[in-house]
């Protein structure tokens, strides 16, 4: 005979598992409806409202994401990341090394750095028209901010700081931000900068561009272990306007245990800015709201332009928790210090083009309270699409690629004609992306075949080119024009993708490991 006991702990668990099913309903009821997602995703999303909602049914939470991974196919960035594999993205150092005989010197000379004390006497004290040149080694500095000479640069006489040998050049910082530039035409070129913080929060930016830094150039750089290596924003009522991000590699080499922005790229407020043919990865955040950016726009900025740049959320085979989102226009969202005089409109007439972004648990591109945003041929593999958010939304959709979906939430406005939604299989997660290119998941987006480049062509339209934009190119380097018809952010991959990363002859300097750099 059954004791009393034990009948009354059988009853018990039969009503655990009707709440539990219950709750794990509802979750999964409200995801497939409002996010339209894959069952691996519902379910792993479904676990974690469990974990967070009822502590005590830690167990159902472990069975529903056990549930989730068996289904999935997992897609994932396998083999060690190495920039040569992408030729067209990333630093040059050809073009970051010293002038040619043929090219015109500084016209006041040249600061030579050999040591800290030197770097930071020539940052405080170069003229217009000087260069700053640092010799090979490693340089560290200590709880300071680099501030620079307050004597105003000009178009004919900018400051260039950049590395004798690009690519030998360590600038290890130990503190909340380095460099300080608040002047216009200052170029930084060669370097590279690392943030050894104990402490996470403590190591925010690299650079900080801000106020009257108008016309300034960051090209050929590497940035690792930083918040948000790169900070534009305001400074009282002035603002950095006309820069340029370009050929930088940014990432960190573990997830950010910080509640600070973790945002690679943090532009805010500044207008007609670019960023072009950077690599941006592995910008997770395990503090605070776990919610990360590979780069944004925000702030009440206009004609910005992010293009040509290779974005991979987690480049590794590991899954993390939190919203790892490839691009945003908009990001979070600023309340209070709108340039604008809004405080509901974060950007306007922006354009996101040619863009490669994989491998984020989010949204690949993020549209926050941005009006007239152009978004055109964009490969998006592994995310779940696009979100365009809230009623000062809308954007234009042309010609992109997208592993997901183009979601209109909360009343936001999307045009969408010409792109290729190749959304993953429901119950298992599989790419249907897999299928049309060489090997999408480690970032190679060849066509597989003379089929697929046909329907590529097929399925766009003219690419869309404003009246005044003279000599553009494609993520390949390719140029284009608007008689060009291509789907994805490219129209020819030859010699764009390397199946091997000493397939180039490129020089060892470019990929110097930072133990060489401090020998």
């Amino acid at each position: 005979m059954i004791s009393k006991g034990i009948k009354t702990y059988f009853a018990t668990i039969g009503v655990l598992a009707h709440v539990v099913i219950l709750v794990a309903g509802v979750f999964l009821v409200k995801h497939w409806s409002a996010q339209n997602q894959t069952l691996p995703a519902t379910l792993r999303q479904s676990a974690s409202h469990i974990e967070q909602a009822f502590p005590k049914l830690a167990p159902v939470n472990q069975a529903v994401a056990s549930v989730a991974g068996n289904l999935a196919s997992p897609s994932y960035f396998w083999r060690e990341f190495d920039t040569r594999y992408w030729p067209s993205v990333g630093p040059e150092w050809s073009s970051a090394g010293p002038q040619s005989e043929t090219s015109q010197p500084a016209p006041l000379g040249t600061l030579w750095v050999s040591d800290e004390q030197s770097f930071e006497k020539a940052l405080e004290e170069v003229l217009p028209g000087q260069d700053i040149v640092v010799k090979k080694g490693t340089y560290f500095f200590s709880s300071k901010r680099l501030n620079i000479s307050q004597v105003t640069p000009s178009a004919s006489r900018p400051v260039v700081l950049r590395a004798e040998e690009p690519g030998t050049v360590l600038l290890q910082l130990d503190g909340l931000e380095g460099i300080v530039i608040n002047q216009p035409y200052w170029t930084v070129s060669g370097l590279t900068f690392q943030g050894v913080c104990p402490t996470p929060s403590d190591c925010d930016h690299a650079l900080h561009i801000v106020g009257d830094a108008d016309h300034n150039l960051i090209q050929n750089n590497v940035f690792i272990d930083f918040n948000a290596a790169i900070k534009v924003n305001r400074m009282a009522d002035k603002f950095p306007d006309h820069g340029t991000i370009q050929r930088n590699h940014f990432y960190n080499t573990q997830p950010r245990d910080t509640s600070r922005s973790v945002t690679p790229i943090n532009l805010d407020h500044g207008n007609a800015w670019t960023i072009n043919r950077n690599i941006i990865r592995d910008f997770i955040k395990s503090g605070g709201n776990q919610v990360s950016y590979g780069a944004f726009m925000k702030g009440g900025n206009e004609h910005g332009i992010i293009e040509n740049n290779l974005v991979i959320c987690n480049s590794t085979s590991r899954k993390y928790e939190g919203y790892q989102i490839g691009l945003s226009l908009g990001g979070g969202g600023m309340e209070q210090e709108n340039r604008r005089g809004q405080t509901d409109l974060e950007g306007v007439n922006h354009t996101v083009r040619n863009n490669i972004v994989l491998h984020c648990n989010d949204v690949g591109l993020y549209i926050n309270k941005s009006a007239n945003s152009l978004i055109n041929n964009n490969i998006l593999y592994h995310t779940s699409g696009i979100d365009v958010r809230f009623p000062q939304s809308s954007a234009e959709l042309v010609n992109n690629i997208v592993s997901g979906k183009i979601r209109e939430r909360d009343q936001g406005k999307a045009s969408a004609s010409h792109n290729l939604i190749l959304s993953p299989d429901y119950l298992t997660e599989k790419q249907q992306m897999d299928d049309w290119f060489t090997s999408p998941a480690i970032g190679n987006f060849s066509p597989k075949d003379d089929e697929i480049k046909a329907k590529l062509t097929r399925s766009a339209t003219g690419y869309p080119v404003a009246t005044q934009e003279k000599n553009l190119s494609d993520f390949c380097g390719n140029p284009i024009s608007a008689q060009d018809t291509f789907a994805g952010a490219f129209k020819d991959s030859q010699h764009c993708f390397r199946t091997r990363p000493d397939a180039s002859g490129l020089v060892a300097s470019k990929h110097e490991s930072l133990s060489s750099l401090n020998k």
